[in-house]
């Protein structure tokens, strides 16, 4: 039944009154309960402790470029890493004062489980780590919280000048590797260039003005062989003609002219002698001796003719004309065979050359992929040498704790009070909910409940007048009755609220 509000307290005053025994009871009960819970209840201390991680110190200012620090984005999560690996963990059993009675391995495993689960590790900014552990012992919780951070330095500080220590050994060793690399790409190269000599820088374009020199040269020589076997072919023409002409002239007209000599003196005689007379008979067979030989003359001339040969005589060859031309055709020969031999040997020497361009583009091409490899050997080489150095570097300001700090920027304190709920937030949750609960309860039980009990509803919701109400009368024994229970409730009410305080007090005082 909807009750209105302007009567809702008076109508849950009656009801309180009605069920008080259950009333009181179910408050005596929760707060007890509650009490008893909250002494039950684990104390639970939480420690806490920051550690600050400092990369720019005055250090890495001064070595930028030349030296790597070690860079950390996530360190929660290699924070975590370190502190829940098995080294620290069992350093924390020893230390913490955990294995004061012999555990097996699997109670060592499941106690480790149950302290990771107390610790927690978060990011406080970029530079700031927050180590927190909870226990229900103050002092162990304090022992465990300090050493952690003690441990994650130490852990940290020692994984980072191992992990340059490893980065420097494994850069040395590479730098060695590309040494050996480079040294044997060199002695390659060396020896190529000391078996082929032709393959050196430039050959090429070398080779190509000696061929174009040549092929000039050649070009040349063909030229002036030309010109000369035409010299030669005119030279020879003019001796052939020269010696025509001279041997006309000369031995037929030298018979011609004795023979009219001789025709002289024989017509002198003939005047004064007779024909029988000895000097008339001896000229007479001088010229029949000269005319015969004019015709022998001839005759070996055209046989000589025939044949092809030139009949050549003294008077011939003593005639200056003919040496001058004998000698510039023998010239000309001997420039002819000069030019031969020459353009011979031009062309031997390009035939060779034309060789040698082969052996130079086989020899380049190799040449080339052996000096590719000695400069790429070369530059990694280099570059490894200058990494090796700022590895050094690295390692050595890891090895000084000059990179990447780690400080305690907080540490561990020993907790006074506990954290979490406690016995004084028990006991008042146990008193709100000893008075919340029953007024609930009424409130659901009215609602449910169609009885009237309040006569004003029955004139609002019917539209009745109410003439008259009859209240409820105590008897004597009735109030008696009342009273006693009362008494009695009321001495359970305030022994539960005294005995509750007398347990705080007790528990705060340290006593229980």
């Amino acid at each position: 039944m909807t009750i209105i509000p302007e009567y809702l307290i008076k109508v849950l005053i009656n009801e309180a009154f009605a069920y008080r025994r259950a009333i009181i009871i179910m408050f005596a009960g929760i707060l007890s309960v509650a009490t008893v819970f909250g002494m039950l209840w684990p104390k639970g201390y939480t420690v806490t402790t920051t550690i600050l991680v400092d990369e720019r110190n005055i250090i890495q200012p001064l070595m930028e470029g030349t030296a790597s620090t070690t860079d950390v984005s996530d360190r929660a999560r290699i924070s975590r890493e370190i502190i829940y690996g098995r080294k620290i963990m069992n350093q924390i059993l020893n230390d913490a004062g955990w294995l004061e009675k012999p555990l097996t391995p699997t109670e060592q495993e499941k106690l480790i489980k149950k302290i990771s689960k107390r610790i927690s590790v978060a990011n406080l900014g970029r530079n700031l780590i927050k180590i927190e552990y909870n226990d229900d012992d103050a002092e162990r919780a304090y022992q465990t919280t300090k050493r952690l951070a003690e441990l994650f330095i130490a852990e940290a500080l020692s994984s980072k000048v191992e992990e340059s220590q490893k980065a420097f050994n494994f850069i040395d060793k590479q730098v060695n590797e590309y040494h050996d690399k480079l040294t044997a790409a060199e002695d390659a190269l060396k020896e190529f260039r000391s078996n082929n000599l032709d393959a050196q820088p430039g050959a090429e374009a070398d080779i190509a003005v000696r061929l174009g020199t040549l092929q000039t040269r050649i070009e040349d020589g063909i030229r002036e062989l030309r010109e000369a076997e035409i010299k030669k072919a005119s030279l020879q023409k003019q001796l052939s003609g020269e010696v025509e002409v001279v041997s006309v002239a000369s031995r037929e007209n030298q018979y011609r002219a004795r023979i009219a000599e001789l025709q002289s003196q024989l017509d002198t005689l003939l005047l004064t002698y007779h024909d029988t007379y000895p000097d008339v008979v001896r000229i007479r067979h001088q010229i029949e001796d000269l005319n015969q030989s004019i015709a022998d003359e001839r005759s070996r001339r055209e046989q000589a003719k025939a044949a092809g040969k030139t009949v050549i005589d003294e008077n011939i060859v003593n005639n200056p004309m003919y040496q001058q031309l004998r000698q510039e055709l023998s010239q000309t020969m001997v420039k002819i065979d000069t030019l031969n031999a020459r353009i011979g040997q031009d062309r031997k020497q390009m035939e060779g050359e034309v060789d040698r361009g082969k052996r130079v583009q086989g020899g380049t091409a190799q040449t080339q992929e052996l000096t590719r490899d000695y400069q790429v050997n070369r530059q990694i080489y280099e570059e490894l040498s200058h990494r090796r150095e700022k590895a050094r570097l690295s390692m050595n300001l890891d090895r000084e704790n000059q990179g990447l700090t780690f400080k305690i920027q907080e540490p561990a304190t020993r907790p006074l009070q506990p954290t979490g709920l406690r016995l004084m937030h028990f006991v008042l949750i146990g008193l709100f909910l000893g008075i919340a609960l029953p007024c609930g309860l009424l409130y659901g039980k009215l609602q449910i409940d169609g009885r009237v009990r309040v006569p004003q509803l029955v004139a609002e919701r019917h539209k009745l007048p109410v003439l008259g109400t009859v209240p409820h009368l105590w008897s004597p024994a009735e109030t008696a009755t009342a009273r006693r229970e009362i008494q009695w409730l009321a001495m359970l009410a305030g022994g539960t609220i005294v005995a509750v305080a007398v347990v705080c007090v007790l528990r705060i005082t340290g006593v229980i």
